[in-house]
């Protein structure tokens, strides 16, 4: 908590053209909510989740497969409702105003996108 996912999720936002960041907020008590910009972003909170059968429930199976981008915070309590291929975005907090990001990918799809971010950040392998 407090490591900084909504605060993320906004800068994700804004890059999509979402024009008003104060809509971004987290969704704990609503479990998702939708922002139109280039395209939808899905922002999913799984923390109130008790299990995966709450996140099919709401069709996140019709949204990870649909046209936009589906952002989940506390993705690791329902891991089993993840689509083969995903990007994983960890924060960590190193300290009251630093935060440790770890980008990493499963599945082939995003290879050459994680390797494009790489280059980008100029990260060590």
């Amino acid at each position: 908590m407090g490591a900084g996912k909504t605060h993320f999720t906004k800068g994700i936002a804004e890059g999509q053209g979402v024009e008003d960041r104060k809509v971004v907020t987290s969704p704990s008590y609503v479990i998702v909510k939708q922002y139109n910009g280039r395209l939808p972003i899905y922002h999913f909170d799984a923390y109130r989740l008790k299990s995966a059968d709450e996140m099919y429930e709401i069709d996140c199976v019709g949204f990870f497969w649909g046209n936009g981008i589906s952002i989940i915070e506390w993705a690791d309590k329902v891991i089993e409702c993840l689509p083969d291929e995903f990007i994983k975005i960890t924060i960590k907090i190193d300290g009251k105003t630093s935060r440790g990001i770890n980008v990493s990918y499963n599945g082939e799809r995003y290879r050459g996108l994680m390797e494009e971010i790489k280059e980008a950040v100029k990260c060590l392998e």
